[in-house]
């Protein structure tokens, strides 16, 4: 298998990789719900439901990249890409909505979190992973202008700030007793969904500047 893998060419094994990750994702979404409702979470299920809609995201990325390897013309192909990154700044904006409002509604109604200290660890760990993977790809994908390429490493980067939101959540609801978590919480939450949003109207308003 690391043979066939080597063997293709870097948009192929890119994309290979990335089906792999979107099993991983699921995985993890299906895990979060899991624990949004044992504990019960809103920091979880929203992270979960944020999870899953950008699972669905790369889902249709991977599709749309296979077709356009159907094709062969290029206007087509063009087109395809084009109307895939545009999916996702679109998706990006309203997920950054989607998670400012979620936050507001925390800062004012609170939130009560029984945490664990082994899932804390487990959380910064798949922060580290999320993290990790975005930084990866926007390293090794930086000068690579392809619509597709590019809008799931945007995806990828909004899902990493999101870990990280989660991952305050639970460390200071472990080693953080005392302070009013709810609002601490919050503020990160809404100064992240903000940098989400405008991060999908720079895809929306300089899609131009992408090369395919």
């Amino acid at each position: 298998m690391l043979k066939r893998i080597r063997n293709l060419d870097k948009k192929d094994r890119t994309m290979y990789i990335l089906r792999f990750t979107l099993t991983i994702n699921i995985i993890l979404a299906i895990v979060k719900y899991i624990i949004a409702f044992t504990l019960p979470s809103m920091w979880f299920f929203v992270n979960a439901l944020f999870l899953t809609v950008l699972s669905i995201s790369r889902f249709f990325s991977i599709k749309d990249y296979h077709i356009i390897k159907t094709l062969n013309e290029d206007k087509e192909k063009v087109k395809i890409g084009y109307k895939n990154y545009l999916r996702n700044g679109i998706l990006l904006i309203f997920l950054g909505l989607m998670y400012f409002f979620v936050s507001v509604y925390i800062y004012y109604k609170g939130t009560n979190t029984n945490m664990h200290e082994y899932l804390t660890y487990l959380v910064a760990l798949n922060a580290f992973w999320s993290i990790s993977w975005a930084i990866y790809g926007m390293i090794k994908y930086k000068k690579n202008n392809n619509p597709i390429l590019k809008s799931v490493k945007m995806t990828n980067f909004a899902n990493a700030l999101t870990s990280m939101v989660l991952t305050q959540v639970t460390l200071l609801d472990t080693f953080g007793p005392g302070y009013d978590l709810s609002k601490i919480n919050s503020y990160t939450g809404m100064g992240v969904s903000l940098i989400i949003a405008v991060i999908g109207l720079s895809m929306i308003i300089g899609i131009k500047k992408i090369d395919y």
